[in-house]
């Protein structure tokens, strides 16, 4: 039964997020888009980058490759 809520709470989080991203977008005015974007990427880094930081790892220190 945790689990069920854990997945509707996920789902809810996920679609808040997005409704607050889209609303944010639709919120700046045009001419700043790239602003716009290049603050999110800003504010989302902290998600993709263990991920490249892994790869990165795998790569160069176990498989040796550069």
């Amino acid at each position: 039964m945790i689990n069920f809520y854990l997945i509707v709470g996920t789902i809810i989080f996920i679609l808040l997020f997005l409704a607050y991203v889209l609303f944010d977008l639709l919120s700046t005015p045009k001419n700043v888009a790239n602003r716009f974007l290049n603050t999110w990427t800003k504010k989302l880094l902290w998600i993709w980058l263990p991920f490249y930081a892994l790869q990165r790892l795998i790569k160069e220190v176990i498989l040796g490759q550069k």
